[in-house]
């Protein structure tokens, strides 16, 4: 006799921002060098001056490319960066750089290991795009501030395929990437600091019909 239990599973899908152990920032040598006052690591490119020219960050690229090599990834020769538009109210252009449509790496894997035995968890895609600022709410009563130290700092974004079935996966999936991240040498894997965030995606479904009709 199957329980509502039985015939349900959830489904994770996670997206691992990463940002990458460069000096300076993803398109100009402003310094990334975390604990700075306030708005001191920015310059016109960073707040975006008008004529104001980008010039990429080679090591930024060699960071994303090894991260490609260390999960099995094909590495994309010919790639851009696009204008993610949308609303950021830490980014002083109002739009975001990314390669959200054109990765650097795709396909590949990260292998785990969980109670439930060994696992493959399969990515679609690692890209490169700049991080936002920071939006502080506790420095002003009434106004919410900006500190713009952050924004322009190059990240990688670690997409999986829907393919983690459990919490724990999920944990030994994050703890398996910061583990890889920090032992290459891309990044350093802080997440007090905000250097390695998570976004989950997560849905439950039924089982296949085949998995529970048959108890």
């Amino acid at each position: 006799m199957s329980t509502v239990n039985d015939q349900y599973e959830i489904v994770i899908g996670l997206e691992v921002h990463a940002q990458l152990l460069t000096q300076s920032k993803l398109f100009c040598g402003d310094s990334i060098a975390f604990g700075a006052d306030a708005n001191t690591h920015v310059s016109p490119i960073t707040l975006a001056h008008p004529g104001s020219l980008p010039k990429m960050n080679r090591q930024a690229i060699g960071h994303a490319i090894k991260m490609g090599l260390a999960c099995n990834c094909e590495i994309e020769k010919k790639n851009y960066f696009a204008r993610k538009n949308y609303f950021y109210p830490d980014l002083p252009k109002g739009y975001q750089i990314s390669q959200h449509t054109t990765p650097i790496c795709k396909n590949g894997y990260v292998a785990i290991k969980t109670e439930a035995g060994e696992k493959n968890v399969r990515l679609n895609r690692i890209h490169m795009e700049e991080d936002a600022g920071k939006s502080l709410h506790d420095v002003n009563d009434s106004n919410t501030a900006v500190d713009y130290n952050r924004a322009g700092t190059p990240l990688i974004e670690i997409v999986t395929e829907p393919d983690l079935r459990s919490s724990d996966e999920a944990f030994a999936y994050v703890s398996e990437l910061r583990k890889l991240v920090r032992y290459i040498g891309v990044c350093d894997g802080n997440m007090e600091e905000g250097s390695m965030r998570c976004d989950a995606n997560i849905s439950v479904r039924k089982k296949a019909m085949k998995n529970w009709e048959q108890e």
